[in-house]
């Protein structure tokens, strides 16, 4: 990877170790909410004493804090792994030496010392004898800075037999300590072993032993899911830090390691294969470029973590922080995304950096982001089921939706216009590594990262929110337009998207200065142009014309697999702009107010309020509706009923749209509470469910 012109850029094995620890964090956000919020009966005890105060503003006190610890209490599970991983790292290499019976190596043979003089590594490592193995194998372990090589019993008999496979093997192994994914290795091996032991196997069995068919099969089969992907993830890790071994031992002994991976034994095939297989190590090692291209299953692996992250961390925050929910959901969306770039952003980049990047990798890996947020969605979950239908105390208005209650056109338009939006962002990272390498190198790459990490927050988080919004409330495209997109907001992306296109071609003069003498200019063709193109369409045009200068067909000749692709994106494309103006369903955020049943029985004003959504309090600015539904709740049997009333009708005097909010979320925690915790008076609420805040 050296003559690349990606050397400077972390190694595939950092970035799958990155989306390795991404995946560890979604599962243990799953085990977290599954044990400490589903199944933790004190919070019934908690929310009871809530319901039981008298006077409004210590109820909203007591069910705020109530919530805010429902909100952090899932944090604990990612706390928790953290916690087992970190003692587990530190006491291993010491653990490995004494299961292997293992000795520090004295004498050194002379061929065994020139490799290691070969390597030229800062710290020299200690070589350590297992007393076991009777074939050659070696494995390096340990910590930084002390690192260690283990060899078998029988390596002293092959120095004498077999030299040079000694020191290939022995140059493989010194070249995972050159590359420092000892340290990365072993943390990703106990993170994915924590997990198993706090959250996949637990949840498995917990589910097994719920007497409910529903929620069993709901949480079994998103368990099944993370263990798989968990375990794909970590075999992804260790297979890609094979192939970077070879190719440094291949740079210092490069005939025996080709005689090594000719003549080797190939590793026997369990449930995980962490070697690479023989012919793969060699094409490798002789064609770098091949594990320099962006993988589409990786990015999809990528968006489906990121989407349960975002979709937890979202209900979470939004809880905590007394910020609008937009903002809210940016911020989990940037706390997502942060890793996201340094994952599907970076492979991208290192492609295009190494000149190997083709269109269809770009679509595929845009394509493939998008998907898997939206395969996120469903795994979260907290938005995946309406855990209240089989959990009698499990919160339902601090939870979404399953995505089913999502309008069919709404769903398409939404699924459509998140695949534009990662493809743009995929195509904008390909598009900054043609601009920005050749003029600053490979250390352009640390510049990008925050953008990119802003973009793709301002997308996951933008789209989870709208999810929410249209599987509680079923609101049309439209009307998630109408809510989402305020001025201020469209200003903000309109910035944004601005500053991403002058990014790629109007670069600070001072960040354009490089070590590396600037290439020589192309001679200019003497045919005029009759327009002048602006410069972001300039950029487009190159990067046309660049991808399809790589491909092997002429450019004129479509490859077949490209053809989906386009079409894919095309048709997301064509759905993401006429939808929203195709749908003829109501605008619940401009309609007047729906009627609410006639009563003064809280449980029939509030299955009322479960059938008919936020159109009970009107449009945002109705202060009309709001002052009928306090009149009607003036009214009511249930004493916290009566003051949201009173509360409804002083904003709607002042037109406060405050302290209508505040009322509108009384209204509805305490329709949960008599749902919940007063003998469940309140029939099954069917969807739309009102979400609180809005």
């Amino acid at each position: 990877m050296a003559g690349s012109g990606a050397s400077g850029l972390p190694p595939p094995s950092f970035e799958r170790l990155r989306l390795l620890f991404l995946t560890v964090a979604a599962g243990a956000l799953f085990g977290g909410y599954w044990f400490l919020v589903l199944l933790q009966d004190g919070w019934s005890e908690r929310n009871r004493a809530c319901g039981a105060l008298t006077g409004l503003g210590e109820f909203l006190d007591c069910t705020t804090r109530a919530l805010v610890l429902q909100a952090l209490v899932p944090l604990a599970g990612p706390a928790l792994v953290a916690l087992l991983v970190v003692p587990t790292y530190l006491v291993a290499p010491a653990v490995i030496t004494r299961w292997h019976g293992a000795r520090p190596l004295d004498p050194w043979p002379e061929a065994v010392r020139e490799t290691v003089e070969q390597a030229g590594l800062e710290r020299t490592p200690t070589l350590m004898v297992s007393t076991r193995g009777l074939s050659l194998w070696m494995f390096t372990y340990g910590r930084r800075p002390r690192h260690r090589v283990m060899l078998s019993a029988a390596t002293g008999l092959y120095t004498l037999t077999d030299t040079a496979k000694v020191t290939a093997t022995l140059a493989h192994e010194l070249g995972h300590l050159r590359n420092r994914d000892v340290d990365r290795t072993y943390l990703a091996v106990f993170a994915a072993a924590c997990l198993a032991l706090v959250t996949i196997v637990p949840v498995g069995l917990s589910a097994a032993l719920t007497t409910d068919l529903a929620p069993a099969l709901a949480v079994t089969w998103r368990d099944l899911v993370i263990a798989l992907l968990l375990a794909g993830t970590w075999a992804a890790v260790v297979r890609a830090r094979e192939h970077e071994a070879d190719l440094w031992g291949g740079g210092l002994r490069p005939r025996d390691m080709l005689d090594l991976l000719t003549d080797g034994k190939q590793e026997r095939r369990h449930l995980l294969r962490l070697h690479p297989p023989l012919d793969r190590r060699l094409k490798v090692l002789r064609d770098p470029d091949l594990l320099l291209r962006p993988s589409a299953v990786e990015s999809l692996v990528t968006g489906i973590a990121a989407g349960v992250v975002v979709t937890e961390l979202g209900v979470s925050l939004r809880a905590v922080l007394p910020v609008p929910p937009l903002v809210t959901y940016w911020a989990a969306g940037l706390l997502a995304a942060v890793p996201v770039s340094g994952i599907v952003g970076l492979a991208v980049w290192r492609a295009g950096a190494a000149r190997i990047l083709t269109l269809e990798r770009v679509l595929a890996c845009g394509l493939a982001l998008g998907a898997g947020l939206v395969a996120g969605l469903v795994l979260a979950p907290r938005s995946g089921v309406r855990w209240s239908r089989w959990i009698p105390e499990a919160p339902d208005f601090t939870a979404v939706a399953e995505p089913t209650g999502i309008p069919p056109i709404t769903a398409l338009w939404m699924t459509a216009t998140l695949l534009v939006l990662t493809t743009a962002v995929t195509g904008w990272f390909a598009l900054a590594s043609r601009t920005w390498t050749p003029r600053m190198g490979t250390r352009a790459w640390r510049y990008t990262t925050p953008l990119a990490a802003l973009m793709l927050a301002v997308v996951m988080g933008t789209w989870s929110l709208a999810a929410r919004l249209a599987a509680s409330e079923q609101w049309s495209a439209a009307a998630l337009i109408h809510l989402l997109i305020t001025p201020q907001t469209a200003l903000f992306l309109l910035t944004l998207t601005l500053l991403a296109l002058c990014s790629l071609t109007a670069l600070p003069r001072p960040i354009l200065r490089s070590r590396t003498a600037p290439p020589p200019p192309t001679p200019r063709s003497r045919t005029a142009r009759p327009f002048p193109l602006p410069r972001p369409l300039m950029a487009l045009s190159r990067l046309t014309l660049y991808l399809r200068s790589r491909t092997a067909l002429p450019p004129r000749t479509p490859r077949p697999h490209t053809a989906p692709l386009l079409l894919a994106l095309g048709v997301a494309l064509v759905l993401s702009l006429g939808l929203p103006f195709l749908s003829l369903e109501p605008d619940p955020p401009v309609t007047t107010q729906a009627a609410l049943p006639d009563s003064s029985q809280a449980g029939v004003i509030c299955l009322g309020l479960y059938t008919v959504g936020s159109a009970a309090a009107g449009a945002l600015a109705d202060h009309a509706a709001k002052e009928r539904l306090g009149e009607m709740l003036r009214g009511s049997g249930d004493d916290l009923l009566r003051q949201a009333g009173e509360l409804f009708l002083r904003g709607a005097r002042i037109r406060s749209q405050d302290l209508e909010g505040l009322a509108w979320t009384a209204f509805v925690r305490r329709c949960d509470h008599l749902r919940r915790y007063r003998g469940a008076p309140v029939p099954e609420p069917v969807s739309p469910f009102p979400t609180e805040g809005w």
